[in-house]
């Protein structure tokens, strides 16, 4: 994947402003070289919560979900200002959720409601149609409540654990697709990344994030539109 400035910058944000209660790898330096962007960053040791999981029992489990439930509700009280909010990355810099590679830079948006426009407008654009597309989804997306910091890649590889019983989390890691996004992307995106019939996604995934559903199927027919990988 494409390393940015974004992520060094996301990194040493949530360093600086949540310390220990969202840990994360630490910034060294960044070099930037021509297109090609270097991160030098502290090694995390241990194992990724994918690799652990089939090794740990329910009680292990929720052990993790509990620290993870409370790592995700300290950055999801990240605020932005309240006069200058926006649906975009660090900085009002465009978006860089991997959903959206291949498409030229987009946003940042000064509304949901703009970013979801944009979405319904999305699908017709791709396949080259010239006129508004009578988009039967655009009225199930919610244009109102808050702009929420996401990490926007929340899978269990990149969740670093302890090898003790009960294990902990050491880290968060990979930063590198966050922003602002509406309160329901950081649920929609986790369930994107997680296999049906898994407890992950049956069970705890639901556990640490509050259950929208009823949005993520919205919000996967539009990745399906797209083609999103």
């Amino acid at each position: 994947m494409e390393v940015r400035v974004a992520e060094a910058q996301y990194l040493l944000a949530v360093r600086k402003t949540l310390g220990d209660k969202v840990p994360v790898p630490e910034v060294y330096g960044l070099r930037v070289d021509g297109r090609i962007v270097f991160i030098y960053m502290q090694l995390i040791r241990g194992a990724t919560l994918k690799e652990r999981w089939g090794t740990l029992n329910d009680s292990d489990k929720a052990v993790i979900c509990d620290q993870l439930r409370q790592m995700v509700n300290e950055w999801r009280q990240l605020a932005q200002d309240p006069l200058d909010q926006f649906i975009g990355s660090i900085g009002r810099q465009p978006l860089l959720d991997v959903v959206f590679k291949g498409l030229p830079p987009t946003g940042p948006f000064l509304t949901i409601q703009a970013f979801h426009d944009w979405l319904s407008w999305l699908p017709g654009h791709l396949v080259g149609l010239k006129e508004k597309i009578n988009d039967p989804y655009r009225q199930y997306l919610p244009d109102t409540g808050p702009i929420t910091f996401t990490h926007a890649d929340l899978h269990r590889g990149n969740i670093i654990v302890s090898e003790t019983s009960p294990p902990r989390i050491i880290a968060i890691v990979d930063w590198a697709l966050a922003g602002w996004y509406p309160d329901y992307w950081e649920y929609c995106k986790a369930n994107y990344t997680a296999r049906f019939h898994e407890d992950w996604r049956d069970k705890w995934i639901p556990y640490v994030l509050r259950p929208r559903e009823f949005e993520f199927r919205v919000f996967a027919e539009y990745m399906n539109f797209i083609g999103a990988v």
